[in-house]
């Protein structure tokens, strides 16, 4: 167990994004403080606290991911130092401390005192207080180490000054120029620290009392503020839970027992047959069931419940998920994790109360209208990175720097990752495949989609999500953008909690965008959703995206601008018109541009929805 570990809350969903394992955060005492790996996720006997999520077998197909999906502990101390709330193990992290007032650097001043306690300067005539050090030495294979200040401090000079733990010698400082810089009490050297990089890291991660192994020339070591991107990336992936699992019902005795792992753990772990008899003597009691019924539910268990097909084939996460929502559901029970109400029937018939020639040519532009009334979704963590890729200049050889993917266990020989269920509802609207591949084929649509492909393939970023740069992915994308915006002001909910899938393949003929919203909570979330989703309202909810898309307060520069985001991949998009929370887009901002919406005279590119009414006149 590490050295004075604590417990920090964290939220799950969080958990698995900016707060997973690995990264540095904000601790109940106010602290910096970095998570443990898996490992430490363990009772005091050692057994793991994190439950098997039930029913995930197409999910994890789907992601490609052979390993058990457990939730989080979902509780640790309290007052009489028991365990209990929804906390996790973490450790202080950095443990250097400077003074307000002197700027002099103290090792882990909190080594014997709480961490809630005031702590001042022991400098000689100084008594400012300590604030904690917000700097950290990161390598691109994932380590996590202080900054070695003594050897920055001294790197350039022909000194003897040794270092010292023991002593507070160093001082944080600025020089002349405004550069922050860290200087010797003792000799008066001194060295520049932000962004620099060194050839050696001290330690693997700081909760791990292991020496780091040595570099090769393909590892780089840069100082990083911690809440540098380069400090922490985490690896996420997620899905929908979809038909047969989540029609299963979750009442029944057999059910119940399967979804209780720990039981089934400990009935698995004992041979003794006093101590089976009392396990399933307990379980009866605790499902007001007779001894018999649980021992037929471990019994059906081990014969393979809940029996579904699991032909699976890898990789077939969106297309199953679109083939989902397009299918209607019958005879819905009331603990379905996935419960879709077809609206497109409904949606049409506004066109007989509408004279307006942008709302028929929505309606018409629209193949299916799909309000989610229920939806599970399943997000896995599956490790982080540290540091930056890149070139680096070696002897005689240019050298690839890559990142190494570190796994939630840190040593790879876990056999299940960390994982989440949130649940809630969504949108889902799918475009007319023969008016988007008509649309596609217009010369000047493909040159300018042509011209992000070739910038995306050029550029330095790493997205979670695998992308096709298509016509029609751009639109869709562009357009799941406008109606988050949307959303957060007529549905009530904040932008960042809401999510987009953008469902896209010409070849499989998919162009569909779901907006949905998900908490961890199985009664869902409020149902402002679903109501803007009924087609009178979602209609009028289009209407806006549209108009808006037509002008930015920043036009006509955001129109005309050669590129804009990262690498350049956006281009008439920016944060008056198409930027949302970054939480909210699966695709890191990019790939946006209104022009594929709003079209271009100069360009030669339509208005969509005037080449909508275009192709349905011309069908007539």
């Amino acid at each position: 167990m590490p050295n004075r570990q604590k417990y920090t809350p964290v939220r799950f969903s969080h958990l698995m994004s900016y707060a997973g394992v690995g990264s540095i955060v904000r601790g109940a005492e106010d602290k910096l403080m970095v998570i443990t790996d898996t490992r430490y996720w363990t009772d005091k006997n050692q057994r793991i606290v994190a439950d098997v999520i039930p029913y995930v077998t197409r999910v994890s197909m789907a992601l490609e991911i052979d390993k058990e999906l457990r939730m989080p502990p979902k509780a640790q101390e309290n007052e009489r130092g028991e365990i209990e709330g929804s906390y996790l193990p973490a450790v202080l992290f950095p443990k250097y401390a400077k003074c307000k007032k002197c700027g002099l650097l103290h090792n882990n001043p909190w080594k014997e005192r709480e961490l809630t306690d005031k702590v001042l300067c022991e400098k000689e005539k100084c008594d400012g207080n300590l604030e904690q050090i917000t700097w950290c030495a990161v390598s691109n294979k994932g380590h996590l180490s202080e900054v070695p200040w003594h050897f920055i401090c001294h790197q350039n000079s022909d000194s003897n000054c040794r270092l010292d733990f023991e002593s507070n010698y160093l001082m944080l400082t600025t020089d002349n120029s405004g550069k922050q810089i860290i200087k010797c009490t003792r000799c008066a050297n001194s060295g520049a620290f932000e962004n620099t990089k060194i050839n050696f890291i001290n330690s693997i991660q700081p909760w791990i009392y292991e020496q780091a192994p040595k570099l090769d020339e393909t590892d780089t070591v840069e100082i990083l503020e911690v809440n540098s991107p380069g400090v922490y990336l985490p690896e996420r992936v997620n899905a929908l839970v979809i038909p047969p699992e989540s029609r299963i019902s979750k009442t029944n005795i057999v059910d119940r027992v399967f979804n209780n792992s720990t039981i089934r753990r400990e009935l698995d772990s004992v041979r003794n047959p006093i101590q089976r008899n009392g396990i399933l003597a307990r379980a009866a009691t605790e499902y007001r069931c007779s001894v018999e019924d649980i021992q037929h539910a471990f019994d059906e268990i081990a014969r393979g419940y809940p029996f579904l097909d699991n032909t699976i084939t890898n990789g077939e996460l969106f297309e199953d998920e679109y083939k989902a929502f397009l299918t209607p559901l019958s005879d819905v029970a009331d603990d379905e994790d996935f419960v879709t109400v077809h609206k497109t029937s409904e949606l049409y018939e506004l066109k007989n109360s509408t004279n307006s020639a942008q709302l028929i040519s929505i309606i018409d532009m629209i193949d299916k209208h799909i309000i989610a009334t229920r939806l599970r979704e399943i997000q896995v963590f599956k490790g982080f990175y540290r540091g930056f890729e890149g070139q680096k200049d070696g002897e005689d050889k240019t050298i690839e720097v890559k990142r190494e993917i570190v796994p939630p266990d840190i040593v790879g020989e876990s056999n299940w990752l960390p994982a989440v269920e949130l649940f809630g509802e969504g949108i889902f609207i799918s475009i007319n495949e023969n008016i988007l591949t008509k649309w596609e084929e217009i010369h000047a649509v493909r040159k300018r989609a042509d011209e992000i492909l070739k910038r995306y393939e050029k550029a330095e970023i790493t997205l979670h999500k695998d992308v096709e740069v298509t016509p029609r992915f751009l639109l869709l994308h562009t357009l799941s953008h406008l109606l988050i915006r949307e959303l957060e002001s007529t549905a009530g909910y904040p932008a960042a909690s809401l999510k987009e899938r953008i469902y896209c393949s010409r070849d499989k003929k998919m162009a569909a965008i779901l907006i949905y919203t998900t908490v961890a909570d199985i009664v869902g979330s409020l149902g402002g959703i679903i109501e803007s989703g009924e087609p009178k309202e979602f209609l009028t909810l289009l209407d806006s995206a549209f108009k808006h898309a037509q002008w930015c307060s920043l036009d006509p520069v955001c129109t005309e601008h050669e590129g804009q985001g990262p690498g350049w991949l956006n281009r008439a998009a920016c944060h008056a018109c198409s930027l949302i929370p970054e939480p909210s887009c699966e695709y890191g901002n990019v790939f946006l541009d209104r022009v594929f919406i709003k079209g271009s005279e100069s360009l030669g590119i339509p208005n969509f929805l005037d080449f909508v009414h275009k192709e349905n006149v011309t069908e007539k």
